[in-house]
């Protein structure tokens, strides 16, 4: 698959719009289960500069320990005991690999396990206590070490929060550029004036298309990948 024209590249995201939606669509509760958020909060910290199917495994290894459901916890225990736990290897692809920072984010899941439970009794309580999805990402963002306005949205859209925040990862940011509607040319975003800017963008984007821009990047994702990946089967999980 290969997209050599921006009006191209822009009918196949919207094509598998609808399949995004309908998978949207399909009932779900309301908030995910306090053990299911705490490993979404997980990988977006852990897949920071990390492959996903690494960072996903060590959450899974993560979440099997229960370590983050404690309260009562202690940080400097919990940072020691997570870091133990990243420092073995993980299974990926049926072969053992190595986390790449597991002091780092052992550092600093254990600081947004410290954050979360001075302000609520847990995240469940804590993205329900907030009015807007907007609000909720300022708030982690502030408080939660590691998780910037990218990790945050990718974290309060895996949960099932909102749909109205994007997700700018290299592969948005490119067709943002391939299409015209950004010159940004890095494969990141620093800083949130810079990052909500470019949300917008993309945002009045998604609106001229008739989908949410969380869908929406969602939908890019897949094809920039598959346009990277020829051999890569499109999923929508």
């Amino acid at each position: 698959m290969s997209f050599t024209f921006p009006h191209r590249l822009e009918r196949a995201v919207t094509a598998i719009c609808p399949d995004i939606q309908a998978r949207i669509d399909t009932p779900r509760p309301d908030i995910i289960d306090e053990r299911s958020l705490w490993w979404e909060l997980s990988c977006c910290i852990l897949s920071s500069q990390v492959p996903y199917g690494i960072a996903s495994a060590a959450a899974d290894a993560i979440a099997q320990a229960e370590l983050l459901l404690n309260q009562a916890t202690d940080q400097v225990a919990l940072a020691d005991a997570l870091e133990d736990i990243l420092m073995h290897r993980v299974e990926l692809d049926d072969r053992p690999v190595r986390y790449r920072f597991p002091g780092l984010r052992a550092k600093q899941l254990a600081a947004a396990h410290a954050a979360v439970y001075r302000r609520e009794a847990g995240l469940s309580a804590l993205v329900q206590g907030f009015g807007d999805a907007s609000q909720a990402r300022q708030w982690l963002v502030k408080h939660i070490p590691g998780a910037g306005p990218k990790q945050a949205s990718m974290f309060l859209r895996n949960a099932g929060i909102t749909y109205s925040l994007a997700i700018l990862d290299r592969h948005v940011l490119n067709y943002m550029s391939e299409v015209g509607i950004s010159d940004h040319t890095q494969p990141y975003v620093s800083g949130m004036s810079t990052y909500l800017r470019l949300e917008q963008s993309l945002r009045e984007h998604a609106t001229r298309i008739g989908y949410d821009v969380g869908l929406l990047d969602w939908a890019i994702w897949i094809v920039m990948r598959a346009d990277k990946e020829p051999n890569m089967e499109l999923d929508f999980a």
